[in-house]
């Protein structure tokens, strides 16, 4: 499958490369002639009417500002083989203005009488016009003030003319403040260019359109692609962490590829899905297509779709979060919706080449630390002695010396296990590059980028294979628009992505794991090669009968999985305007299929295991003899069969816009169709819905905004597929009221807005729940279900059917009431400040009947009901101040902070004696457990207290545990939500800088999260497997001879049945999960055509908890502090 896709993705990116290279040299010909003839026939159009018109017949583009254009219909030309410069004359002048040409651009200015001067003494002076980032400003207009003489700069700035010493340079261009320059005795001029921020109001992409941000009524968070770190991040994922407010994002993994979580505005439900909508180009995407992975050997985490786009590709990201925003995807916008919008190409300007390659340096931080050999005996005869009295310690003390001293590595081993399974240091390299440019007709954007990611795994070719982490990942971007008229566009956007992932074939996360299952003085790493050796002598030990202990470093290099995948996604737009049918009327039909394929396998072999044999040391000498354990080991190294895999998405959409003024009414409206299919078995998912949008707006004071969508979805019943999502949103610009003028000095801006509406999911339910609702599901084959034998004999069996799973009633769609209150303020037309306050009512969350009584002959087929309800609310607040202080000078502080709350309302609970049990009303994410009263200090106090009864008998030193019930036992009853916060954290945010300073720009970000608790748990020592012991554990722990109170571990002890008691969640083990990370740090310098950088990411963190990083489990592959050194170039 991979190659027949390959060969495929090949033949089609050939044809996209012939089709850019035509369209490039299409749109860099030489200019047509100025005299060149025409014939042309337009009554009663207004002058961009006739600029589109002469546009679409010839070569050139006509560049011009509004202001200087009338709107009325007065253009009238009726021209048959006319010289084009005669129509563009008899046109202008009319009106007033004259035109200049350079190359195949024509630009529009204001006529002007030239006033008659004395006679002057000329010279020819020339410039470079650049904007305030230093590009050169192409196609500005330079006139000498009073006069005609003028001209316009050329694609790289530059300009040209005659003016005499004391006269004024008049610049403007679109865009950018119209400026002034004196004449003096210099010949040459370096004009700097700043942009007109009133005329260049930021655009804002919104569901299906864009509007403009002071136009917007919903809540929408915006990140450009500026605004993200300098220095490409491993994902867009990692470069948005702390970047957008409402955008909670929580690391479970960093393992190259792995997984992030990503929630808009919280946990907003933990039964039902909590991933937002993706929205790619146009073409949505949810988690369900993308592969969850097939990798066996990746962390757990959701693989987001974010971990597979370019992030150098993309233009801007907006995050759609209230039911203003959101419902017009209606069935899917519950969760919110993350709209990305990669580069396009750009008008009438010359092609751009950049290029940037890097090489990062990975360092391992944070994992913990554990115990030498020595101290791992002392502490295990301790645990043997503390809870049996009298008992002869396992290990002598001479063994013990043997073992601190080193005394015979392979008879007495204390082997660190970090420092043997992991390498300090990992490298990962990136390569992009991008071609952007266009001209009047066509644009064009496309971008190769190649990324290469080793891991830490300390392996080494042993066999045929190394299989440490090395991952290849290619990425192409190919966007091209053409006009094919005035009035139609063809938009093509390809992107095909292609992996090589090689690796371990198990969880790295169980490799980690091992440091603590395995303990450093059982066997040696390895022993000595023999002379005729073929394998690697593996140390190990019998752990009982036949079973083997695992040597981790055996395990890590006894397999190797070897994984590709490619993804091809393509889409199609084509727009038509209609202002023959009423001006402002315009048509979009977007197609759009993607592909996703893979193809694995495997390869293992089993090590050869040794130990030294009973009684063959001799301490004198230190000789010994080996012996093999059991029959390990083959020669042979053992290889699957390639596994396949694979889904493809169509969609299909269907919109019609319309936007218009008349005088101070803006009314605007959309009406949308769509339909999808998503196939990765025989029966697809399919959804299909309308939707639409109306938009109002009074003097650009009185925003109303009204969104609907009406979807469908397979999942429900005939009849009950269709539902209707609606909102509404208000806004009110007070800056432009007239009482609002004496403040406008400070507060530039404010808007005022709300938002009401419903939207809905139809992924309702948690994982395992049905993806036909209505559909009752009976087993008749295979085991497990009711039967009877019997016969003389009873040689005679039969089985009837069972019921799997009961057709859900009144099934319906997942639906969330959302409210929304905020406002946007600008103060000092320098500092912006966004806030919102919000509120989701969740309903109708499909979920089990836990209250259904099973003996009622429901235990294989509990029913299910879309009965769960869940509250989230929460706010959040934005700021960025950015300042130009002058050409060499400019500073941009941002940070944003979001709060989020949550609890269930409806859970649907089985009935609990105690209400203290049940979950409904407490939050999605919190901690339950006992409550620890500190350690028993004697035994008195042991004998008063009440009854432990939780698998082994309490003694000094133990967990002493509070009866929440007063029944005098401790038992499951006793537990309580020992904490409202949990993993999740209920506030996230992000503090960032950056400051340029001629070429050279400097940046820091810090991200955080705060209210979350973290429970230690899984680190016991010793047990039936002896563990090892954390180095935490060893610096203080509860000792008869150091019996203090607040040790950080309790009493020890070697079995279940010795520290069970000790073991269970309880306040004793929660810790304070706060963090605020140093997360990046960039230092650069710009040439002109270059810039060099130096970053460095996860430099350090600051939290209460030290043991290990306090955003991961102690056992994930541990983040890195990553060094980056990079160059970027641009032709």
């Amino acid at each position: 499958m991979f190659n027949s896709n390959l060969s495929l993705f090949i033949i089609v990116m050939k044809k996209v490369f012939r089709s850019a290279a035509l369209l490039f040299l299409c749109t860099t010909m030489y200019a047509q002639d100025i005299s060149q003839t025409m014939s042309m026939n337009l009554q009663n159009v207004t002058l961009k009417e006739f600029f589109k018109n002469l546009e679409a017949q010839t070569s050139f583009s006509v560049v011009y500002r509004d202001i200087i254009l009338s709107e009325n219909p007065d253009v009238v030309v009726s021209a048959s083989n006319r010289p084009l410069k005669d129509i563009l004359s008899q046109v202008l002048e009319k009106h007033g203005l004259s035109y200049k040409v350079s190359n195949k651009t024509i630009v529009i200015v204001k006529a002007e009488a030239q006033a008659p001067v004395k006679q002057r003494k000329t010279k020819k002076i020339s410039g470079v016009i650049t904007d305030e980032t230093g590009l050169p400003v192409a196609g500005a207009n330079i006139v000498v003030k009073g006069t005609t003489n003028g001209t316009i700069s050329d694609m790289d700035g530059n300009f040209s003319l005659e003016a005499a010493p004391g006269e004024m340079l008049e610049i403007s261009y679109i865009g950018f403040l119209p400026m002034e320059v004196k004449i003096d005795n210099k010949n040459t001029f370096d004009i700097l260019m700043k942009e007109d921020a009133q005329g260049l109001d930021e655009v804002v992409v919104i569901g299906y359109g864009t509007v403009k941000k002071r136009d917007l009524t919903g809540s929408v968070s915006s990140v450009k692609s500026e605004d993200l770190s300098l220095a490409v991040a491993p994902s867009v994922a990692h470069a948005l962490q702390g970047k957008a407010a409402g955008l909670v994002i929580s690391q479970n993994s960093a393992q190259p590829g792995g997984g992030l979580n990503i929630q808009v505005r919280g946990l907003g439900t933990e039964i039902g899905g909590s991933s937002p909508l993706y929205v790619v180009d146009g073409f949505p995407i949810v988690e369900l297509d993308q592969p969850s992975t097939t990798n066996e050997r990746m962390d757990a985490g959701t693989q987001s779709v974010l971990n597979f786009i370019n992030p150098a590709d993309i233009e801007s990201i907006e995050v759609l979060k209230d039911a203003s925003a959101t419902a017009i995807y209606g069935a899917r916008g519950a969760n919110g919706v993350m709209l990305i919008t990669t580069k396009s190409g750009r008008e009438n300007e010359r092609t751009q080449i950049n290029v940037t390659v890097e090489n990062a340096f990975n360092v391992m931080t944070n994992f913990p630390d554990f115990v030498d050999g020595a101290t791992w005996m002392t502490m295990y005869n301790e645990a043997q002695v503390t809870r049996n009295p009298g008992i002869t310690p396992k290990y002598t003390q001479e063994q013990i010396e043997n073992t601190r001293l080193g005394t015979n590595p392979y008879m007495y081993p204390s082997v660190k296990w970090n420092d043997v399974i992991f390498k300090n240091m990992a490298m990962s390299q990136r390569a992009n590059i991008n071609v952007q440019g266009g001209g009047s007709r066509a644009t064009y954007y496309m971008s190769i980028q190649a990324n290469h990611d080793s891991g830490l795994l300390n392996t080494r070719k042993v066999y045929s294979y190394n299989n440490n982490i090395n991952n290849w990942s290619y990425n192409f971007q190919n966007n091209i628009k053409y006009k094919l008229t005035s009035t139609t566009t063809v938009d093509l956007r390809m992107n095909a992505q292609i992996r090589n992932n090689q690796g371990p074939n198990y969880n790295t996360s169980d490799l980690f794991n091992m440091a603590l299952t395995t303990n450093p003085i059982n066997f040696p790493v390895t022993f000595p090669a023999q002379e005729g050796d073929t394998h690697i002598r593996f140390g190990n030990a019998i752990l009982s009968g036949d079973n083997l202990r695992t040597n981790p470093y055996a395990y890590m290099l006894s397999s190797y999985k070897q994984t590709q995948e490619n993804t091809l996604n393509t889409s199609l737009k084509v727009s038509q305007q209609l202002d023959f049918i009423t001006k402002g009327l315009s048509a979009t039909a977007l197609v759009n299929f993607k592909n996703w394929s893979s193809n694995w396998y495997n390869r293992t072999i089993e090590p050869y295991y040794y130990r030294i044999k009973d009684g063959s040391f001799n301490p004198s000498t230190g000789e010994y003899t080996l012996e093999r354990l059991g029959t390990s080991g083959t020669d042979y190294i053992a290889q699957s069969d390639i596994t396949k895999d694979g889904d493809n998405t169509f969609f299909l959409q269907f919109t019609l816009d319309y936007q218009r003024r008349f005088g101070k009414h803006n009314v605007g409206g959309m009406l949308l169709y769509m339909q999808r299919e998503y196939r990765n078995a025989v029966l697809p998912n399919r959804n299909q819905g309308f939707s639409g949008r109306f938009t109002y707006d009074f003097d650009q004071r009185y925003l109303a905004e009204i969104n609907f969508g009406y979807n469908g979805t397979e999942r429900l019943a005939k009849g009950d597929r269709f539902e209707f999502f609606p909102a509404i949103s208000l806004g009110w610009v007070v800056s432009n009221e007239k009482f609002f003028a004496p403040l406008s000095k400070v507060v530039s801006s404010l808007k005022l807005r709300g938002s009401y509406g419903l939207v809905g999911s139809d992924e309702t339910g948690p994982e395992g729940s049905p993806h036909f609702l209505y559909i009752d599901q009976v087993q008749v084959t295979g085991d497990n279900r009711p039967g009877a034998t019997f016969g003389e004999d009873l040689n005679v069996s039969k089985y009837g059917p069972i019921v799997t799973q009961y057709a859900v009633q009144n099934a319906g769609w997942e639906r969330v009431k959302k409210l929304d209150l905020g406002f946007d303020m600008e103060l000092f037309r320098c500092l912006s400040l966004t806030f919102d306050f919000f509120y989701d009512k969740r309903y109708n969350i499909l979920l089990h009947r836990e209250a259904w009584p099973q003996s009622l002959g429901y235990d294989s087929a509990k029913p299910w009901s879309n009965k769960g309800k869940v509250d989230n609310w929460g706010y959040e607040l934005s700021m960025n101040y950015r300042k130009q202080f002058n050409k060499d000078l400019a500073v941009d502080f941002q940070g944003n902070f979001t709060y989020t709350q949550n609890k269930y309302v409806d859970y649907d609970e089985p009935l609990y004696p105690y209400t203290w049990q049940t979950v409904t009303g407490k939050p999605l994410s919190h901690q339950t457990g006992y409550i620890a009263e500190g350690l028993f200090q004697s035994q008195e106090e042991i004998d008063n207290s009440p009854t432990q009864n939780l698998g082994s008998t309490a003694m000094v030193g133990d967990v002493k545990y509070r009866d929440v019930n007063g029944d005098g036992i401790i038992n499951t009853e006793d537990k309580v939500m020992i904490s409202e916060y949990g993993n999740m954290p209920r506030i996230q945010y992000g503090l960032g800088m950056n400051i340029d300073y001629k070429g050279f720009n400097f940046g820091v970000f810090f991200n955080g999260s705060a209210m979350r608790t973290l429970m230690i748990s899984g680190i016991t020592p010793f047990g039936q497997d002896d563990y090892n012991v954390m180095q935490f554990i060893a610096n203080d722990y509860w000792t008869e001879a150091n019996p203090n109170p607040n040790a950080a571990y309790p009493r020890l002890g070697l079995t279940d049945a010795q520290t069970a008691n000790n073991t269970q969640p309880s306040t004793y083990w929660m810790r304070n999960g706060n963090f605020i990370r140093f997360k990046t740090l960039e230092i650069g310098y710009r040439f002109k055509h270059a810039r060099v950088y130096f970053s460095g990411n996860n430099l350090f963190v600051f939290s209460p908890f030290k043991l290990w990083d306090p955003e991961l489990a102690w056992n994930s592959y541990p983040l890195q502090r990553t060094f980056n050194i990079g160059l970027q170039l641009t032709f």
